[in-house]
């Protein structure tokens, strides 16, 4: 079933310095997802990306600034933390701003997080050729650590651990980020 309503939804979006692609994305997610909340976690831009997503927010007040400038930690994990725990929809998906992840897959995430009882849902990526060796080793070298970690301790398997497209449930996750702090840790990349 194709959902024409997304007001169940929030797409978190980790920001910093994105003023080149922001003002695209948010006119592609008003246009395409009718009732999308967007919460941009902006970790202290020094371009002009928190004034434009301020401007999108007087057209559309589903688009809020989440404005980290001046939190003790910074970084893409407790971006995504602090955004997540802000959330007020049922469900989320997070993804990059700079359309590394295609937009039209939210309506993918969506549907399985909708029809599914999965609390959880990752994007995995097709192969990226225009990456450098060096970014494709250290992506190889985390993807690799990651899962000897999740077969160690008998973890469920992802393909792509390292994804930054994913979502939940909201409660759920929100409950298990405030159950466990110790082991979500803000800083860092992943």
């Amino acid at each position: 079933m194709v959902h024409s309503d997304y007001s169940l939804l929030t797409l978190i979006l980790p920001t910093l310095n994105e003023e080149e692609n922001i003002q695209e994305l948010l006119a592609y997610l008003s246009s395409h997802f009718p009732g999308l909340h967007v919460i941009v976690a902006d970790d202290g831009s020094s371009d002009n990306t928190q004034n434009i997503v301020r401007e999108w927010h007087e057209k559309n007040p589903k688009i809020v600034l989440l404005d980290r400038s001046s939190e003790p930690v910074h970084g893409l994990t407790a971006s995504v933390v602090d955004a997540i725990l802000s959330t007020s929809t049922p469900y989320f998906l997070v993804m990059d701003a700079d359309f590394q992840h295609p937009p039209e897959k939210i309506k993918d995430a969506y549907e399985l997080l909708l029809n599914n009882s999965f609390a959880l849902v990752v994007g995995t990526r097709a192969k990226v050729e225009e990456w450098p060796f060096s970014r494709k080793l250290i992506s190889w070298g985390a993807t690799t650590i990651g899962k000897v970690s999740l077969f160690i301790r008998r973890r469920p398997r992802c393909k792509d651990i390292m994804s930054g497209f994913f979502g939940g449930k909201t409660k759920e996750v929100g409950a298990l980020i405030q159950q466990h702090p110790k082991k979500i840790t803000p800083t860092g990349y992943k």
